[in-house]
């Protein structure tokens, strides 16, 4: 959360950490921003008032955050007493709460909303699995971090075995409470599944999902009523509207609503969710089955047509990774649509390729690998030399190729695209895709420019059903003029001119959110464009060359060279272009595109021999993913696995 500046009576050090701002207060404590003695900044939470049941909540908290996986929540660091005042120092987690991001920019949308909702459904699922039960899950709890959805503020909640007891005092907030905890005053899992439910419809709306307003009215509308879901729709509609069930015996467990949204509803219906997580919380009043989906209830339908992708998931929740296809060139970095987490494997071995003059250095557990390449001489002795290769599924083996044309291969790995990248050549079909099966059959050709208009940068959509490529004039000084979209499976492409830079070079990409595209737009910012063309908005401070394009990671984040820096890129948020980190490069390494959630693959071409590397957000390198050789330009395909 960001902070404020520290009031006059503020202690300038707490317990060795030294204050710089406060992140909050309330009527019994305040939390700090502090310095950490190695300079690292920490969030400080200190109890103020002299009252041994705050003391208590304050105790619980930090019992249980050392329980909870590390992605869900802030982690706790150290314990302590300053003077009289007991104190909890923890991990600070940067970015605003989604209450504040709502009340600042209006609700989410499309692949924004529905990253949050995978996001907190998994920091959910894994608090469950560790045995607590949190029981006061609202917007002002969900911090947006830059590394995903973190769940904060456990004073109120409970470990495994620790019962509610009907008649005490209520515990929550209101709009986001279950019926139960008002009819019984108990509250389990399943509370929790509720208050998420009402939190998504916050996230869309602006509002919770039984509205607001006097609080008995509330109440009574929670209770009897019918919660009004607003604009969510598919998989997440029904998501909520099963978690909002008045019963808790109907809603499913935190792990079975992340199947679902994931689109696996199948293992989301028959998921045997583990004992802990099904009676952490349950108390000897409520006699409510254990979360599950009831067969009473009409089932989820079978996932659309534009699955949506995975943005953040652990072992400790599922082991699912759903890769995705990166096309980049040496010093050209392309377009990059990916989403994985969790740490970087670094006991890879070794796959030579002599056909690239590469050395590759994987991991079974790698979010991506290369799929193909297309090396050219440089030497124009070579005349039109070249050497491709498309990489056997499952294999370390690449078949060499006869056409001087990259395939991309798509998300799902079953489909190849391949288009003519060299505008200088007076060949077939420069203004067509060609798509093939994996093994190179089933070819067939989608027209889509005539000349002199040709083809580049292409990229498949996050689902593989469509292709993005930039359209240019080869009569104009390979001017930009627009971009297409392609369906192969219609067999058709959509091009549309509007929105076009009025001079230059610039690349089309996939956009940050649904259905658009993005290009640079100037020399320090990223315009962001619809379907038709028409600019839905624009990112400032963010320094691209003429001929780059935006990296946008799974999770909506993009990259950039910080205006007046060199050596360092600049991470964005793609929704409020808010500068969420500068991570420094190698010496004269350049981006080349998001290699998981939370490293970038740099190509340093300075280095001996030049090689392609994976670096942290700190600029910390992690480890070599590739080793180049030869006097060959080439380009290279990441996809997938």
């Amino acid at each position: 959360m960001p902070a404020t500046e520290p009031r006059s009576d503020d202690p300038g050090t707490i317990g060795g950490y030294r204050v710089r701002g406060r992140l909050g207060a309330g009527g019994q404590g305040v939390v700090y921003l502090a310095e950490a003695p190695d300079g690292r900044p920490v969030a400080v939470k200190v109890l103020l008032a002299a009252d041994e049941e705050a003391a208590a909540l304050l105790r619980r908290e930090a019992e249980i955050l050392p329980k909870i996986a590390t992605f869900c929540t802030a982690q706790v660091l150290e314990v302590g007493t300053a003077g009289d005042a007991p104190y909890v120092v923890s991990e600070y987690v940067e970015g605003p709460t989604l209450q504040q991001a709502v009340a600042a920019r209006g609700p989410l949308r499309g692949r924004e909303l529905h990253r949050l909702a995978v996001g907190t459904i998994t920091a959910l699922a894994a608090i469950h699995r560790a045995g607590v039960v949190h029981r006061d899950f609202k917007p002002g709890n969900v911090l947006l971090s830059p590394e995903g959805p973190r769940v904060i503020d456990f004073g109120i909640a409970r470990p495994a075995g620790v019962a509610d007891v009907p008649g005490e005092d209520l515990m929550g907030t209101p709009p986001y409470m279950a019926p139960e905890q008002f009819r019984l005053g108990v509250g389990g899992p399943a509370a929790d599944l509720f208050a998420w439910g009402s939190t998504m419809v916050f996230a869309a709306t602006g509002t919770p999902a039984f509205g607001t307003g006097a609080l008995p009215a509330i109440v009574n509308r929670i209770v009897n009523s019918e919660p009004d879901l607003g604009p969510l729709d598919d998989d997440l509609r029904e998501a909520v509207a099963a978690c909002l069930a008045k019963d808790p015996a109907d809603r499913p467990a935190a792990r079975q609503v992340l199947l679902r949204l994931l689109g696996r509803p199948a293992e989301a219906a028959t998921d045997a969710t583990s004992p802990q997580e099904l009676t952490a919380g349950v108390t000897r009043a409520s006699t409510t089955r254990p979360g599950r989906w009831p067969s009473t209830l009409v089932p989820f339908g079978e996932p659309g047509p534009r699955k949506r992708r995975l943005v953040m998931m652990t072992a400790a929740v599922a082991a699912v990774i759903v890769a995705a296809s990166v096309a980049l060139a040496v010093l050209r970095p392309w377009a990059v649509t990916l989403a994985t987490s969790g740490p970087l494997a670094t006991d890879t071995h070794v796959v030579k390729v002599p056909e690239l003059g590469a050395t590759l250095h994987e991991h079974p557990s790698d979010p991506l690998r290369v799929t193909s390449f297309l090396r050219g001489s440089t030497e124009l002795t070579d005349g039109l030399a070249f050497r491709a290769g498309l990489r056997a599924v499952g294999g370390d083996t690449f078949r060499p190729l006869t056409s001087r044309m990259l395939p991309l291969v798509s998300p799902s790995g079953e489909r190849t695209a391949a288009i003519h990248e060299s505008p200088g050549l007076a060949v077939e079909n420069a203004g067509g895709v060609r798509f093939t099966d994996r093994d190179l059959g089933g070819e067939f050709w989608v027209h889509v420019v005539d000349p002199p208009l040709a083809l580049r940068r292409a990229s498949w959509s996050e689902e593989g059903d469509r292709l993005l490529v930039t359209v240019f004039d080869t009569a104009a000084e390979d001017r930009t003029v627009g971009f297409a979209v392609v369906d192969p499976a219609e067999r058709t492409a959509t091009v549309t001119r509007r929105g076009a830079p009025e001079s230059g070079k610039a690349g089309y990409t996939w956009g940050p959110d649904e259905d658009t595209v993005a290009r640079a737009s100037g020399p320090d910012r990223i315009s962001v464009h619809g379907l038709d063309g028409a600019v839905r908005r624009t990112i400032g401070q963010a320094a691209l060359a003429e001929d780059e394009v935006p990296h946008f990671s799974g999770d909506g984040r993009l990259i950039a060279r910080c205006p007046g820096r060199t050596g360092t890129a600049c991470v964005l948020d793609a929704a409020t272009g808010r500068r969420l980190a500068a991570v420094p490069l190698p010496e004269g390494g350049k981006v080349w595109f998001w290699y998981g959630r939370d490293h970038l693959a740099v190509y340093t071409e300075k280095s001996v021999p030049p090689r392609a590397q994976a670096i942290d957000l700190t600029g910390r390198p992690v480890r070599v993913l590739a080793e180049f050789t030869g006097g060959m330009s080439w380009t290279v395909h990441y996809g997938v696995r």
